[in-house]
């Protein structure tokens, strides 16, 4: 089984485009609350927006990491996606006033990691495509 290396530049580009991934979760996110203010939606609702809002996230740190390098996408995504996720849960629980590790904690670090990784194939595939 081959190891995989990824050096200086590989990880200094995943962690720029996770920043831009946060950067646009967290725009997403103050631009819902704007529209939460003047509506009522349901907690299902809620949950349900703010998981296209991450989706929608980690496609633009995806293309930005595809955008930015050619080789090892897929790995790459998958340690960005994982970044992400913890990235997030610290920011959001420093937000919340406090860290518990729980059951979501595990879910959207699933999450971040599978749209992650099914994003990296979408854009090589498009990629492919195009060329």
């Amino acid at each position: 089984m081959q190891k995989i290396k990824l050096n200086f530049s590989s990880a200094l580009l995943i962690i720029k485009c996770v920043l831009i991934g946060i950067v646009s979760t967290l725009i997403g996110i103050v631009i819902f609350s704007v529209v939460l203010k003047f509506a009522n939606f349901s907690n299902l609702i809620i949950s349900y927006v703010n998981d296209v809002i991450k989706t929608f996230s980690i496609f633009i740190m995806i293309m930005c990491i595809k955008r930015n390098s050619e080789s090892k996408t897929f790995i790459k995504a998958l340690f960005a996606g994982v970044i992400y996720a913890v990235l997030c849960f610290v920011i959001f629980s420093i937000l919340n006033g406090g860290f518990s590790f729980n059951l979501s904690f595990v879910y959207d670090l699933l999450f971040a990691v599978i749209v992650a990784l099914i994003s990296s194939v979408i854009i090589n595939l498009l990629d492919k495509r195009n060329k």
